[in-house]
């Protein structure tokens, strides 16, 4: 009997020196969120419009124009009476070669029909007697080629001598009579008016406008770089700049750089911006960076979200003070507060109940993955705990979970890489093509939404415009 009682005794004594099980619930923090949908993302980028002029379209463009007679002198009396006439026919293609970068020479083939006046003396009588003649001679020419800010074409053509392919004679009997002095004035006296002409011919002939508003307005069109998170980009044009002119080859080569903002957003497609009538002014530089930047967005739903944290701590144990105290995580829910991320906790062993941790979501590079920044107890499970369970406000609970909780985002970067690549290489008008080529994906911001936590990729690469049949 006496053995009994110390028996129950000794229960009691163990039973009054265990820790009793406790229980919890603070007030929830408020379900709130900074952004009702996830913010428009807009960058500054570049897309590269490669300009190549090849001098062969630019001479069929001129020997389309100027054909046949170019000059014509039909009276003897002009030109101080100089008793003399001509005409000059394109006797061939006019050749275009390359000088120095935005300059480059014409060769103008020439026949030439010449008629002169003399007078002659015979039994004291003047007659005047007319000779003609024809010869080949090949005209030269400089030309300076610029575009304008208002995007005109400009040339200025200066006379470069010229070559005889075939002298000028006029035969009086036995008498050959060299006409090339009277020539080479003529040529002289009227190769600045020839140089008029090819000016006028390449600026009527040469128009890039309608092609650059093309490319400027297809531009413009939302694309749909993700239909699983509902993700466009929107490309809207600011500026256009051009690097100087440089010759390689047969070729007149200059880079245009269409300046955009680049707009992402999620949901339904984005109005489409109105279509220009008019080009902004060209702005010449000495460079333009090949840089196209966008940040494209994904969202992780909460429910997703709980999923993998419950993965991560549903069934995990926690012991305090030595074994003395401890608890199983048995239920995870996570929502947004703020800025804030929530996971609400259901435990059970000596702490019953709910509590409510909180942390910051952002990108670890490291991990490469979203992570909870400075996880702690909500300020009200901190005061009930206070009061209940102190033992679990000193213990490494929270610390474990925040250095355990993670999110990859490895699928995303790698899908997002993908998704642009396709989507802004392809035709986006007749005759433009987008052609892009992503070089990095990094994680950038995270945001909390109704819909869940949006993780913002920021894609960094070149984007090149292509139009067919500029010349």
């Amino acid at each position: 009997m006496f053995n009994l009682k110390i028996s129950i005794f000794a229960v009691l004594i163990f039973i009054s020196c265990s820790a009793p099980s406790q229980t919890t619930a603070p007030v929830a923090p408020k379900e709130q969120y900074n952004y009702q949908q996830a913010p428009v993302e807009k960058q500054t980028s570049i897309i590269n419009l490669p300009l190549d002029i090849s001098l062969t379209d630019i001479e069929k463009q001129i020997n389309a124009s100027i054909t046949g007679l170019v000059y014509e002198d039909n009276s003897y009396e002009n030109d101080n009476q100089d008793n003399f006439k001509c005409k000059v026919w394109k006797r061939g293609n006019i050749a275009v070669t390359a000088a120095t970068n935005d300059v480059f020479n014409f060769t103008v083939p020439l026949k030439i029909w010449a008629e002169k006046g003399f007078k002659v003396s015979l039994l004291g009588l003047e007659t005047a007697q007319y000779k003609d003649t024809e010869f080949e001679m090949n005209i030269k020419f400089s030309t300076k080629f610029s575009l304008n800010p208002d995007w005109s074409v400009s040339t200025l053509t200066t006379p470069n001598g010229f070559d005889w392919v075939s002298k000028p004679v006029l035969k009086l009997g036995v008498v050959e009579v060299p006409l090339t002095a009277i020539i080479s004035k003529i040529i002289t006296n009227n190769h600045a008016k020839f140089a008029g002409s090819l000016d006028n011919a390449v600026r009527e002939n040469i128009n890039l406008k309608p092609y650059i508003l093309q490319g400027w307005n297809a531009a413009m069109q939302p694309y749909l770089v993700s239909e699983e998170y509902r993700t466009w980009v929107k490309i809207t044009p600011i500026e256009i700049l051009m690097t100087p002119l440089k010759s390689l080859g047969r070729n007149i080569r200059a880079t245009l750089g269409f300046k955009v903002i680049t707009e992402t957003f999620t949901g339904d497609k984005p109005k489409t911006t109105t279509l220009a009538m008019v080009l902004p002014p060209l702005k010449l530089v000495q460079q333009i960076p090949n840089e196209f930047k966008v940040g494209l967005m994904s969202t992780v739903p909460f429910k997703e979200a709980t999923a993998i944290a419950s993965k991560m701590f549903l069934g995990q144990k926690f012991d305090f003070q030595n074994g003395k105290f401890n608890i199983e995580l048995t239920g995870i829910d996570i929502y947004g507060s703020g800025d804030k991320m929530i996971i609400k906790t259901a435990m059970k062993g000596s702490l019953n109940g709910i509590i409510y941790l909180k942390g910051v979501p952002t990108y670890d590079p490291a991990k490469r993955a979203v992570v909870l920044k400075d996880l702690d107890f909500d300020l009200e499970t901190k005061n009930v705990l206070a009061k209940t369970a102190s033992w679990l406000l000193a213990g490494k609970m929270a610390k474990t979970m925040e250095e355990k909780f993670g999110m990859p985002v490895d699928d995303l970067i790698n899908i997002t890489k993908q998704n642009v690549e396709s989507s802004l290489s392809q035709p986006i008008a007749k005759g433009v093509k987008l052609s892009g080529k992503i070089e990095d994906v990094q994680p950038d911001k995270v945001y909390l939404t109704p819909e869940g936590i949006v993780s913002v990729v920021f894609a960094k690469g070149k984007l090149d415009l292509k139009i067919d049949g500029m010349f």
